[in-house]
Parts: C-alpha cells; structure tokens; sequence
C-alpha cells in the first residue's frame, strides 16, 4: 500500500487545528511531522499520525497540561489506563470543589436577600427560617458587651484549616430569661453558620457542628450598640412572654455587618431570635 502524506495546513483542516498550534507541537516535541524537506521546509505528516491528534485533543480537554500529554503518549497501554484513571479521580474532585462552590454563592446570596428583607428595625416580626448548620465554640463569661473576636477566631483557624469558607456573619447563644441588665445576659456559645455540607473532624471538646434548627421564629432586628442592646432584647423577651404559643427557651443572637465598605467604625445589624415550640 502507497503510503500517503498530509502537508501541515491539510493536517490543520482534518484535526480543527491551527497551523501556529501544529508548530507549537512540533517545537516542544509533543506532536512532530514524518519529516520535514529539507529544500522547502516543509512539514509532512503520515497519515496514521492523524490519530494521536485525536488523543492529544481528547486529553487537553479534560485539563491535562501538554507536559503531562506529552508524557502520557509515551506510556504503554496499561500505563495509560492507569494515569487516566488518575484524571478521572482530579476530576471528580474539582467537581466536588466547584458543586461546594456553587453551595456557597447560592447560600452567600440567600444571607444577603435575608438581610435585605428584613421587615422592620427594632419591632418584633415573626418568620419561618430553614435549618441552618453551624459550627460553635463553646464560652462562659462573655456577654454582649464582650470582645468576642478571639473566639471568633478559633472558629475561622478551624474552617479555614479544612480548606473550607468563612461566614461573613457570626452569632452567639444565650438563654432566655428576665435579666437585670445586659452585663447579666452570658453566652453559652459562639458560632458561625456554615456555607458548606462539609463535616469537620477531630473538633477540640469545646467545639461542635450542630444546627439552629427550622422553624418559626419571633425576631427583632437593630443596629448595635451596647447602651440600647437591652432595651431591645427586653421587647423581643417581652413580646415571647405574652404570646399564647409556647417558646423555646434559647436565644440566638446573629451578627451581620450592616455595609460591606471600608468604614473606620463599622456598623452591624444584630437579630435576635427566639424559636416556637412545635406540637
């Protein structure tokens, strides 16, 4: 049989190639013509080398630098099927990576709406809230005049260390009872909601994954400061003490900043909640 040769722009028309990324090819070894005429310059290619065109295509599309191609080409059968299930297993992981990302913006955006659709500031309200996880640091003298950041902190070294991203919001947990005032009010625990499913492991003792359950909950929301945070914990207190439903007896308070521009003294919007008991 006649062997047949392709010049470089019929292999650039047969492989949907272009003529410069044929070169290319050629320069760093990883594609390179049956032989190259020497009077003319010319690049010739046989034509059962169209095949590894194919291939060279079919693994750059699934991200595989053309170092790595390069390589690949000259492995055996077996090699190749085991440096392809390799792929395979980066792949799964970048989509592992990319559906947690995707999680996150949906679950960014959500926070933000809520924030948004806050009803009214500094009355009660009442609304129906999903489960949220959230990763909390357990606490035993501060209060909502209290520095927490470096409990805070503890929360951020954690998800951050499991390659995880943090919350812009964090909240705190206290019980619910007629306080003198709000030096009496101490926080059980400090948390973060979680924007991802992910399950962290080897927690310390004071640290737990948990969730603020679903549910309806009376609400009250107000810009932070400590002169006026009691007064609104009091009408939120006030207004569960009077209803004829049942209340629990937890309430979560959550931090969210107010603008998200560089202010020297930034405000934040704190929301109080309380959870109705289900029958």
């Amino acid at each position: 049989m006649k062997e047949h040769y392709y010049t470089i722009g019929e292999v650039a028309k047969l492989s949907n190639l272009s003529v410069q990324t044929l070169r290319y090819y050629d320069q760093i070894g990883l594609f390179k013509p049956a032989y190259i005429d020497t009077l003319t310059n010319y690049r010739y290619y046989h034509d059962n080398q169209i095949f590894y065109l194919d291939i060279i295509k079919s693994l750059k599309y699934i991200g595989i630098t053309l170092e790595d191609i390069k390589k690949a080409l000259g492995l055996t059968s077996g090699e190749l099927l085991g440096f392809l299930e390799q792929q395979e297993q980066r792949i799964e992981e970048k989509i592992s990576r990319l559906n947690e990302v995707k999680y996150t913006l949906l679950k960014t955006k959500k926070q933000i709406q809520e924030q948004i659709d806050i009803p009214v500031f500094g009355e009660v309200y009442v609304q129906a809230e999903e489960e949220m996880p959230i990763l909390q640091v357990t606490t035993t003298e501060l209060t909502p005049i209290s520095n927490t950041n470096t409990h805070y902190a503890t929360l951020i070294k954690i998800i951050e260390n499991e390659g995880s991203v943090l919350n812009s919001r964090y909240g705190c947990i206290y019980p619910l009872a007629p306080y003198s005032n709000v030096s009496d009010i101490i926080y059980d625990a400090i948390f973060t909601p979680l924007l991802t499913e992910r399950t962290f492991s080897q927690l310390s003792p004071n640290v737990k994954q948990t969730i603020k359950p679903a549910g309806k909950y009376a609400c009250i929301a107000f810009i932070y400061h400590p002169d006026t945070y009691f007064s609104f914990y009091e009408k939120l207190r006030k207004h569960v003490e009077g209803q004829q439903k049942t209340f629990e007896s937890t309430v979560y308070e959550l931090y969210m900043p107010a603008t998200l521009t560089s202010e020297h003294e930034k405000k934040f919007i704190v929301e109080l909640k309380v959870r109705q008991q289900t029958l």
